[in-house]
């Protein structure tokens, strides 16, 4: 493969950083449902590994290899709490041991991989990753992570193809177009990424917020063309949603103004459960409750739009919810909601 190299160099070794710290916890994750019993000591060191305790989890693990110095999967885990700990130089030894003692551990050829990523070892990286392929060829993740490989490497034609694949089959949603969008953004393809991003948010607009907090976008922060997919205002909702709205005479004015306050304040003072990220962009911002809540400006003041698939509620439920919460709105206005941003909101 051609080493041809696309990628910004600003953003992409943290992007490399957290790309392997991912795979690595993976492998807590992926343990056979035979290892999740509460009596079984790797089932505790994985879970110690997940709450970033790996030098707990490697006292658990040494404690089985005292009595079974053979055991691959004990010897998997420690290497993914060694990781996670920073001892790449140990966790990479406990890793190709596990291995040799087990080639079939999909697991672990997964890591190694991303550990040859992270040293730009390509075709290594590759050889790792086709070998968790022949093992598992069905995996969702494997054309993945080939194609992301492929990339990298700056073999562009190959790495389309097998994310064509991937979202052809297991990737259709928004999370694999994301994901296919984040690599483009990672390898410095700018118009692919955007376009992979759109895609997503097409399918669940909540994409859109996840790539404003993802530093793997990083480097595209500058590029108009990113910046205005982030700004559009594209929501249809669903035929025959369910739509309330009310106008306010205070204003949105890009998250500064008393009403995103306001609707968050009914949100939470209510006891109504909301997704803690607020997307806000100069002329709207977007709230994902029981219903989807965009508060915007009018000429006269705000808005405040309510919507739901209309299997969410019926008539008369949705009438109850949506009449209670833009009265609760129009309550926290009334009592002086504070004119500055909301709180954990960053304004654009």
């Amino acid at each position: 493969m051609s080493p041809r190299r696309r990628w910004s160099w600003s953003f992409r070794p943290a992007a490399r950083a957290a790309a392997v710290a991912a795979l690595a916890c993976a492998a807590v994750l992926a343990a056979p449902r035979s290892s999740l019993a509460q009596d079984d000591p790797l089932a505790r060191a994985r879970a110690l590994v997940e709450a970033q305790r790996a030098e707990e989890a490697i006292a658990v693990v040494d404690a089985v290899l005292a009595r079974e110095p053979a055991n691959a999967e004990a010897l998997l885990v420690r290497a993914t709490a060694r990781l996670v700990g920073g001892d790449a130089a140990a966790g990479r030894r406990d890793l190709g041991r596990a291995l040799e003692l087990d080639p079939t551990l999909r697991q672990g050829w997964l890591t190694l991989g991303a550990l040859e990523m992270a040293d730009e070892r390509w075709d290594e990286a590759l050889a790792a990753f086709r070998r968790a392929e022949a093992i598992e060829p069905a995996a969702a993740d494997n054309d993945l992570n080939i194609g992301a490989v492929q990339l990298l490497a700056g073999d562009l034609e190959a790495a389309s193809a097998r994310f064509a694949r991937y979202l052809e089959g297991p990737g259709g949603d928004a999370n694999g177009y994301f994901l296919v969008a984040k690599n483009y953004a990672l390898a410095g393809y700018e118009a692919l990424a955007v376009e992979h991003l759109r895609r997503a948010i097409e399918r669940d607009e909540r994409a859109r917020v996840a790539a404003k907090a993802d530093p793997a976008f990083a480097g595209l922060k500058p590029s108009p063309r990113f910046q205005a997919l982030l700004h559009a205002r594209t929501f249809q909702p669903p035929e025959n949603a369910h739509v309330a709205e009310r106008a306010f005479p205070d204003a949105y004015a890009g998250g500064r103004g008393p009403l995103l306050r306001a609707v968050l304040d009914a949100l939470q003072i209510g006891g109504r459960p909301f997704d803690p990220r607020v997307d806000v962009a100069p002329d709207w911002a977007v709230i994902w409750a029981d219903a989807r809540i965009e508060v915007a400006d009018t000429p006269e003041g705000g808005r405040v739009t309510l919507s739901a698939p209309p299997d969410r509620f019926t008539p008369q439920t949705w009438a109850a919810f949506s009449e209670e919460l833009l009265r609760d709105v129009a309550t926290h206005l009334a009592l002086g909601a504070p004119r500055e941003p909301a709180e954990g909101v960053t304004s654009p």
